[in-house]
C-alpha cells in the first residue's frame, strides 16, 4: 500500500501546456484555460500567476532554473492544456539456471512469472521481461504466449531468449546473448538483472559489471536480484545435519532426503551483486519463489521515478507549433514562486551541472526533455508542477 500512495502523489508532478494563438483567436484544447507565468519579454503580465521575464535577470536559480524580472507571458501565451508525466518503465532480464538439478525451481519460475509481470503493470509501468532459458521453461498468457517448446515470446512484453543456461555460467550467458535481447531494451527504463540458480557464477561480480556497462552505459545503477543457495553443501554434511537429520535447522538441507543439500554451491557472487546494486535476495533453500517474486516486483515498482521525458500537446486546430516560441516554468510543491527552466540548444550533450531542458529533435519535435540535473529537482518534488508555454520566444541557458 506505501508503494501505490507514493506513485499516486509522484503523478501530481504534470504537464501544462499553454498553446499560443493568432491575435484576435480564442481556442480551448481539453478544457483549457488562459494562463500566464514568467518568461522573456519586458512587459507585464495581468494573470495572479505571472512571473518575472527569466531572459531580464540571467537567472538566480538552480539545476538550470531561475528566478525572472517584469517580464511575462500572458500577452502571447492564451489556451492551456494538461498531460500527465508517466512512471519510467523498467526492463527485466532474469537467466535461470536449466542445468538437471534445477528442474523444481525452473518450475517455480514458470509459476510466479506472470504474477510478477503483473504487479509491475497494475502499478502503472510499462515493462519487458526477457527470459534466459532453456525450452523447457514455458510461459502461460498473459505474459507469454503459452506455446511451449520454446515458442512461448509474446513481443513487446515478453521475449524468450532459448538458450541452456548451465550450472555456473548464468552472467556470462547474460553478456553473451546481449545481441538477442538488446532489441526489447529502452534507454530510458529502470535496469533489473535477476538469476535463479542453485550454484555460483565462474565470473566474478567486478568483472560482470564492467563488461554489462561496456556493452550497454544504459545499464549504470542496475539492480540486481538473485534467488540462490544461502549456504553451502558442506554445511548439510560436515554441520551435524547429515548424522542428525531429524534436528537439522538448515533449510538448505533437504529432510525430505536426508539432508542432502538442494544446492551445488552457496550462490557468493551473485549475493554479492545484490549487495552492490541494493537489490532483492530469495533464498533457493526455501524452494517456495512467490514471496521473493512479490519482492523483486515491488522493488522494480519504488525504482521507476516520474520520467522526465513531457509529450508535446498538439496545437488547436488551424496552428503550428514554432519551437523557437517555447518556455517551460516549473512551480515548487513547497509554494514557493514559479522558475523558468532554461533551454541548453545543445541538447543532451550541452546540460552539464546546470540543468536545462532540449527536445528530443531539433526538426521536428515531440518531446521536451529535461537534463538529468533538472529531473533530480522534479522528481524529488512530489507535488510540483511543470507549465510548458508556447507563444513567446525561448529562454535560453545564460552562459
Amino acid at each position: 500500500m506505501a508503494s501505490s500512495r507514493r506513485h499516486a502523489s509522484l503523478l501530481a508532478l504534470s504537464l501544462s501546456a499553454v498553446l499560443a494563438c493568432s491575435p484576435g483567436e480564442t481556442a480551448t484544447t481539453g478544457g483549457s484555460t488562459p494562463s500566464g507565468g514568467g518568461g522573456s519579454g519586458g512587459s507585464t503580465s495581468t494573470s495572479p500567476n505571472g512571473g518575472g521575464g527569466a531572459s531580464n535577470t540571467g537567472g538566480n536559480g538552480f539545476g538550470g532554473l531561475g528566478t525572472g524580472g517584469s517580464g511575462g507571458f500572458a500577452e502571447c501565451a492564451g489556451v492551456s492544456s494538461t498531460a500527465t508525466a508517466e512512471l519510467q518503465p523498467a526492463d527485466i532480464i532474469i537467466a535461470v539456471d536449466t542445468s538437471g538439478s534445477m528442474d523444481e525451481e525452473s518450475a517455480e519460475v514458470q509459476q510466479n512469472l506472470n504474477t510478477f509481470a503483473s504487479l509491475i503493470v497494475a502499478s502503472g509501468i510499462d515493462v519487458h521481461v526477457v527470459l534466459i532459458a532453456d525450452a523447457g521453461v514455458c510461459i502461460p498468457a498473459p505474459l507469454g504466449s503459452g506455446q511451449c517448446g520454446g515458442a512461448d515470446e509474446s513481443l513487446p512484453a515478453f521475449r524468450h531468449v532459448v538458450q541452456t543456461v548451465s550450472s555456473s555460467d548464468s552472467l556470462q550467458v547474460m553478456l553473451n546473448t546481449y545481441p538477442q535481447w538488446s532489441a526489447s531494451l529502452r534507454p530510458e527504463a529502470t535496469k533489473t538483472l535477476a538469476v535463479v540458480s542453485d550454484d555460483d557464477s565462474s565470473l566474478d561480480a567486478a568483472s560482470f559489471t564492467s563488461q554489462l556497462l561496456a556493452l550497454d552505459p544504459t545499464f549504470q545503477g542496475f539492480k540486481f536480484d538473485a534467488i540462490v543457495s544461502s549456504t553451502g553443501p558442506d554445511e548439510c554434511i560436515f554441520g551435524g545435519c547429515f548424522f542428525n537429520c531429524g534436528a537439522c535447522q538448515n533449510p538448505c538441507c533437504d529432510q525430505s532426503q536426508f539432508c542432502q543439500p538442494f544446492s551445488a554451491e552457496e550462490g557468493t557472487v551473485y549475493k554479492q551483486l545484490v549487495q552492490q546494486t541494493t537489490g532483492v535476495f530469495g533464498d533457493l533453500c526455501s524452494q517456495d519463489f512467490g514471496p521473493v517474486f512479490q519482492d523483486m516486483a515491488t522493488a522494480v515498482v519504488q525504482a521507476s521515478q516520474l520520467s522526465c521525458e513531457y509529450d508535446i500537446p498538439p496545437p488547436p486546430e488551424g496552428e503550428t507549433l514554432d519551437p523557437g516560441l517555447v518556455n517551460v516554468r516549473y512551480t515548487p510543491g513547497s509554494g514557493d514562486p514559479a522558475t523558468t527552466i532554461y533551454n541548453v540548444p545543445g541538447g543532451a550533450g550541452d546540460c552539464g551541472a546546470a540543468g536545462g531542458w532540449y527536445y528530443d529533435d531539433l526538426v521536428a519535435p515531440t518531446q521536451i526533455i529535461v537534463c538529468p540535473t533538472t529531473c533530480a529537482t522534479l522528481q524529488g518534488d512530489a507535488n510540483g508542477q511543470v507549465d510548458v508555454l508556447f507563444g513567446c520566444e525561448t529562454d535560453i541557458v545564460p552562459r
